[in-house]
């Protein structure tokens, strides 16, 4: 029997298939690094280009902040991270644009008033918080979402 114009090929639901899982394991890496590469072009375009003591900070107030709310995200790594469907992820994933707005906006702010020492640890520190805070907000929105699509 001849296959339906409409049916996909069984390679291509694959390919379909692994191309959701690529978007579910990748997204909220890919919207973090985004931020914190913003940030970093941000702090340079308004500081200048960084000593290596400056990357150094950079580096360790993002990784700080990441660490911080891992911690009480897990209440000191005694509860799991759960896993969200991947509908929740792709619709949360694609209201990214506010929380990387918000971070590297608030990292800009911060770069413009205060010394670059400072600037160059609390700007990613700060952005780095912002982004998380924000995504979960942005994962909270899309699970309700989701919800309602369930209920209709």
């Amino acid at each position: 029997m001849p296959r339906r114009a409409t049916d996909p090929t069984p390679e291509l639901g694959l390919y379909v298939r692994e191309l959701r899982l690529s978007l579910r394991n990748n997204s909220g890496a890919f919207g973090y690094s985004v931020m914190i590469t913003s940030t970093m072009a941000m702090l340079t375009s308004i500081e200048g280009s960084p000593r290596p003591a400056h990357i150094i900070l950079f580096l360790l107030a993002a990784v700080a902040s990441f660490a911080l709310i891992e911690v009480i995200a897990t209440r000191a790594f005694t509860r799991s991270l759960e896993d969200e469907t991947t509908t929740v992820i792709a619709l949360g994933a694609s209201l990214n644009l506010l929380s990387i707005a918000a971070a590297v906006g608030l990292a800009a702010a911060l770069g413009a008033v205060l010394p670059p020492a400072l600037s160059w640890l609390l700007a990613p520190f700060t952005a780095s918080v912002t982004y998380l805070l924000g995504t979960a907000v942005e994962m909270a929105i899309a699970r309700r979402i989701e919800e309602r699509r369930h209920l209709d």
